[in-house]
This record gives C-alpha cells, structure tokens and sequence, in this order.
C-alpha cells in the first residue's frame, strides 16, 4: 500500500522512457506530456483505467523533476478505511484514540518530496475538503493535536472515474477537483493502442527472462487483437503465466492465459 523511493534516472527520451515501450502516437503523445509535467512543479492529476500504468508514470514525473532524490511516497485511497484515512496522510498524536500513538501522517514523510494520492476519487467529501485545505496551504494538524504543522510537497493524483461527472453529482469536491487539474496527462487504454503490444510483449518477456521466439505468429497475432481490459498490467501478467505454464516449447494460440 506505501512505498517510498529516492533514485535517479535516464536522461534517455526514446521509445523506451523509463519503460514506457510503444511507439505509437498516443502513447508518444503521453511520454511528451510526462516530460512536459515533469520540468514543472505542479500538481499533476493522472487519467486512465485501471492497469495503464499510473503508479509508474507517477514515479516517472517524480524522478526527472527537481525532486528527485527526494522522497517519493505512494498511497492507494481506495485501500484505506475512510476512518482511517485522515490519520494515514496527516498523523496522530497520543491519546487521539485508543490506541493512538504519536505517529507522522504520510504528507509528512513525504516532505520536500512528491506524494501520490491513487484512487482519489474513493475519498469521502470530508477527507476531501480536509485535502483541499492541506493543497492550498501546505499547513496541516495531526489528528489530536490543534498544532499546526507545515511541509512542502509535490501532489499527483490519479484515478479512473470520471471526475467531472462527479463534480456534477457533487459527489467531488469542485474546488478539490480545480486544484488539482492543473497538469493533466490522460493515458490511452491497451486497446486503443494496439500497435504496440507486441513491443510490449517483448519488453516484458526480455525483463522476467522468457523468450519472446517461443510464441508462434499466430499466438502474437492473438495478443495483438485482444481487447486486455485489464491493459498493460494484464499483459504483463498474462505473458508470465503463460511462460511460466510453457517453459520450454512453442507457445500457440491456445497456451495463452488472459
């Protein structure tokens, strides 16, 4: 659920960055934006269904932006009880409840570098305005405690709802949603990129070891017509079961396991 990273990167930008493999034009369109986000210091929100990648291009803009070497702190909203969430990102301090200890929230690990919130739309509306008021200010208390506490970080946002359409339905926050809309990199789904699934394809097997030679034409050609609603993530894990069940000989058609 956390993770917290300080590494470098590249200064590569090919077909490639920071693998992200695709040659397509959405895809190319998606790699200019990142680089484009990335020489900011703007809140960035991510758009994309689920598997396309938002956690790694989140790390992406982290690591060529002037924060690299900072820490990079990710946290998954949808798996946080909403009573839980406000003392995850802010803290506690003895006594808050039972069982509460003095304890720093993640904004605060996070400081001087970039937090990533995913699955933003799964907050409450009270966490919501909560994390407003943090965006706009910086400035933040620890659940107990009235001190105020202040840092300095970069947010990403990410999710696969359609936050517009819950502005509508007030089911998000308006002033939240403008807030953190000011960079926004809307990644494709597998399906409207096809041309590059076999690069993928190769990329992936070449990571974990397995050969890509192995597959038949019309096996490639399977992989290449199907849908993946589950999109990269599904294709990264469909190729290593697959080899995984195949080590050793050709794999046809009817190896593949979506």
């Amino acid at each position: 659920m956390i993770s917290k990273s300080v590494c470098g990167v590249s200064g590569l930008v090919g077909p490639e960055l920071l693998g992200i493999a695709g040659v397509s034009p959405a895809i190319n369109s998606v790699k200019s934006r990142l680089l484009k986000v990335s020489e900011t210091d703007l809140n960035v929100l991510l758009l994309g269904e689920s598997g396309t990648g938002k956690t790694m291009m989140a790390r992406i803009i982290h690591d060529r932006s002037t924060r690299k070497g900072k820490p990079f702190v990710s946290l998954n909203m949808a798996a946080i009880p909403d009573v839980l969430a406000e003392s995850e990102l802010f803290g506690t301090v003895n006594g808050a409840y039972t069982g509460a200890v003095n304890r720093p929230g993640f904004v605060s690990v996070a400081d001087g570098g970039t937090l990533f919130l995913d699955e933003i739309a799964e907050l409450s509306l009270a966490m919501q305005a909560k994390l407003l008021h943090f965006i706009e200010s910086g400035n933040f208390c620890r659940v107990g405690s009235t001190a105020v506490h202040h840092v300095d970080v970069r947010i990403i946002c990410a999710t696969n709802a359609n936050l517009e359409e819950l502005v509508a339905e007030r089911k998000f926050n308006e002033a939240l949603y403008y807030r953190i809309h000011k960079a926004v990199v809307k990644i494709p789904p597998l399906r409207n990129r096809r041309e590059d699934v076999l690069e993928l394809s190769r990329f992936f097997l070449s990571k974990k070891g397995y050969n890509y030679n192995s597959f038949t034409p019309e096996a490639l050609s399977c992989l290449e017509k199907y849908d993946w609603p589950g999109n990269v993530r599904q294709l990264e894990s469909c190729l290593a079961v697959t080899c995984e069940l195949n080590k050793n000989q050709e794999i046809g058609p009817d190896d593949l396991i979506f």
